[in-house]
């Protein structure tokens, strides 16, 4: 039970390092700042939406920007896999920007992804179930892993495909220029991530609010 735990929370905390480098996107030479905030924003989720490794480093000037999460879950497949997890169903649509002052744009955004509320309730519920029947698995930390993403991108799958499975919220994005290129800002809200992932970050804290 507690590998299993372990293995959620290494989870998390990787899909939270992937935002420290999906944060910025360059503008090509647009008419007019909107158009260059716009632009920046829609290369970066983009990216996400692709749920691509190397579309997403790109965007951090090629750099390894998964570096950490590799070292921590093992493999650039089990990072490659959680991509798919979390953004295989993420879209996205762009609004009218809103300009502040000169170095600050805000970018309204409609963002929709699966609803993970629903899905990590299922996957944790299918783990349980999994565990309780395959006692062995505890014994081996990367069978473990590998079983707990399987599921959890089973339990995304399921979920999307449900009637009511996918979940839009109404965000806003600030951006702001910095050298002559307009990112995301790092005041951003936290509920904006989360709303990017579907609501991941809350379902994993009531998660652990329940004791579960």
């Amino acid at each position: 039970m507690k590998r299993i735990l372990t293995a959620t929370v290494a989870l998390t905390m990787s899909i939270l390092m992937l935002f420290a480098f999906t944060a910025c996107g360059g503008g090509a030479a647009q008419e007019t700042p909107e158009d260059q905030a716009v632009a920046a924003l829609d290369t970066t989720l983009a990216a996400l939406k692709s749920a691509d490794k190397e579309a997403i480093e790109e965007l951090s000037g090629g750099e390894d920007a998964f570096g950490d999460a590799v070292d921590q879950l093992g493999s650039e497949e089990d990072v490659d896999a959680i991509l798919k997890c979390m953004f295989g169903n993420f879209d996205y649509k762009l609004g009218t920007p809103e300009k502040v002052d000169d170095s600050n744009i805000n970018v309204p955004a409609t963002v929709s992804n699966a609803d993970m509320n629903k899905a990590v309730d299922t996957w944790f519920s299918d783990l349980m179930s999994y565990a309780m029947s395959n006692p062995e698995i505890a014994n081996d930390e990367a069978a473990l892993q590998a079983k707990t993403i399987e599921m959890l991108q089973g339990a995304i799958d399921k979920t999307a495909e449900a009637e009511d499975g996918i979940v839009s919220k109404d965000v806003v994005f600030p951006m702001t220029l910095i050298d002559g290129k307009w990112e995301i800002s790092d005041t951003i809200d936290d509920s904006v991530l989360d709303a990017i992932l579907g609501g991941f970050m809350t379902a994993i804290e009531n998660l652990g609010a329940t004791g579960q």
